[in-house]
């Protein structure tokens, strides 16, 4: 990149447009960066680094001051929420201004695939230097009408019209055949100085890499360049199961000291743990729900959440907010393991996957975690292998991960029958990760402590 030119880059197609932006944006402000966010179409109100609707002299200040600004106008009528462009002479000063300025020059309703109306769309700056092409491999082998934005346009068919078309399932060589026509091609002759590149996003698991490579060599055998990427991390919310009501232990086992430690404490620092080596990695994003009835762990979990500091085994933990870190009461409690199923689910974000620990392993270890969270999403193929759990020789055990398409199956769990029921529908999809026979061990009785 020419440091005595800003840089402009627009990024088109579907599928992962904003979050390309925002890596790109964050990568450039930490080499140290100026970098002005901009669109040609709309895009969604910015949560940080807004600069929506300011005076281009207070965009240029807040660019100098923080690194980033998100600049536009704010939408009006049906663009209300929106940022939309901000006029081409605020444009052209602010990118005169930025050493990177990133694009936003296409929309495509959501969907992962597009075929643009050509003429009016992608709207392209005139000053650009590279065009990237950004393609949603969750598109592949799903119906075309329900994937594609503007898909009839692909097909030379008039909005409305080839109802069985649309049923067609998105193969490898219809979506290159798309991109080619679609944006390639058009992109290529029309912006000949400007490098052209594809990002092929979404390739989290097995079906979808298998899919992006396929599409990959038919485009290159074009010539053109393209990349596989995951853009976006995969999230996963722990549901740390901490209700049990500890029948055969005669009481609260949960805050029984284990090797100098209360129970529950074991398996949660260990997901603490793993889940800040996660997202140091930057693949996986892990937000932890800490479930229970008792007021203890409630107290404990609320205080670690709000920064305050909790004395554990003897060392400080805490001290400053547990990011991505929730306490969630059960007051259904006694109806069993489900209740705290349903709590989890519900008290978590939007997650790709859910993962239910009980609390009651004291034994499991943090590389143990760690295999099962990264073997399930790097072989994750939903409807075919969705399920995953550990295993040591013939015996399954906690923890178990579910698909987030499972989410509903869950949630309609009852009574104290867990995942397992599941997991005995659907024995197929069930994947099995190594731990071992110890760490599966939970503590049932008093003199297992």
């Amino acid at each position: 990149m020419d440091r005595k030119k800003g840089y402009v880059i627009a990024v088109v197609g579907s599928g992962g447009k904003t979050t390309l932006i925002a890596r790109l944006a964050k990568q450039s402000r930490e080499a140290g960066m100026k970098t002005a966010v901009m669109t040609t179409t709309h895009m969604w109100l910015p949560r940080c680094f807004s600069g929506a609707g300011m005076r281009i002299s207070e965009a240029k200040q807040k660019m100098e001051q923080e690194g980033i600004v998100v600049f536009g106008q704010k939408g009006q009528g049906r663009e209300e929420g929106k940022l939309v462009f901000p006029g081409q002479a605020a444009y052209e000063e602010l990118c005169r201004q930025a050493d990177l300025t990133l694009v936003e020059a296409d929309g495509s309703r959501g969907l992962p695939m597009k075929y643009p109306d050509q003429g009016r769309e992608p709207v392209i700056p005139g000053n650009v230097d590279a065009i990237f092409v950004v393609f949603g491999l969750s598109a592949v082998g799903k119906p075309l009408n329900q994937v594609c934005h503007r898909w009839q346009l692909g097909c030379g068919l008039r909005p409305g019209e080839g109802e069985e078309q649309g049923k067609r399932l998105v193969e490898p060589e219809l979506a290159s055949d798309f991109l080619e026509r679609g944006y390639l091609r058009p992109l290529s002759f029309a912006y000949p100085a400007a490098l052209l590149s594809v990002i092929l996003n979404q390739a989290e698991g097995e079906n979808q890499r298998k899919a992006g490579l396929q599409i990959k060599a038919l485009l290159e055998k074009k010539g053109r360049r393209v990349q596989l990427a995951c853009l976006k991390p995969f999230r996963i919310a722990v549901i740390y199961m901490a209700s049990g009501r500890g029948t055969r232990f005669g009481g609260n086992k949960l805050t029984a000291l284990v090797q100098g430690k209360p129970l529950y404490r074991h398996g949660l620092e260990v997901f603490l743990q793993v889940k800040k080596e996660l997202e140091k990695e930057g693949k996986i994003q892990t937000e932890i729900i800490l479930v229970s009835r008792y007021p203890e762990i409630l107290d404990a979990g609320r205080r670690l959440e709000e920064g305050e500091t909790v004395d554990w085994n003897g060392r400080m933990m805490g001290g400053e907010p547990e990011e991505k870190f929730f306490t969630a009461e059960n007051i259904h409690g006694d109806e069993g393991i489900a209740a705290s199923i349903r709590r989890g689910i519900l008290g978590a974000g939007e997650a790709d996957a859910f993962l239910f620990s009980v609390a009651d392993q004291p034994w499991i270890q943090p590389d143990t975690i760690r295999g099962l969270i990264k073997g399930f999403s790097e072989n994750l193929s939903p409807g075919e292998k969705d399920i995953g759990c550990l295993a040591s020789e013939n015996r399954r055990g906690n923890p178990v991960i579910f698909h987030g398409s499972l989410r509903e199956k869950l949630l309609s769990l009852q009574g104290d029958r867990g995942g397992s029921r599941i997991m005995k529908e659907l024995p197929d999809r069930v994947m099995e990760f190594p731990a071992e026979e110890r760490e599966l061990t939970d503590i049932d009785y008093p003199d297992q402590t």
